[in-house]
């Protein structure tokens, strides 16, 4: 991606209209949604996938070593989370 630098008015409500250009390199053609981010006295405005990707890349050191992937680490606790949810209604039923 080029470094396309354009003014952009941010109305009174402190809303901003990111150029079209700017959108569809960024793969925003229909909205979505974005991380802003006050870095060094600027605004960064990056998207989630943006993100996730800077984390997983920033973890994947860690994860490797112990023999584990993010998507491995991710989906691991959402099986921790899916047997907290079912412990918790056994739980519940138990007290009807």
């Amino acid at each position: 991606m080029d470094n396309d630098s354009q003014p952009i008015k941010m109305a009174a409500n402190g809303r901003l209209s990111i150029p079209a250009k700017q959108r569809k390199a960024l793969g925003l053609e229909n909205g979505g949604m974005v991380v802003s981010t006050l870095e060094n006295g600027e605004l960064r405005i990056r998207t989630v996938k943006a993100v996730l990707d800077e984390l997983r890349e920033r973890l994947a050191p860690y994860l490797k070593a112990s023999g584990d992937t993010v998507d491995q680490f991710i989906a691991d606790r959402h099986a921790e989370a899916d047997r907290e949810e079912a412990e918790y209604q056994e739980w519940k039923a138990g007290r009807r």
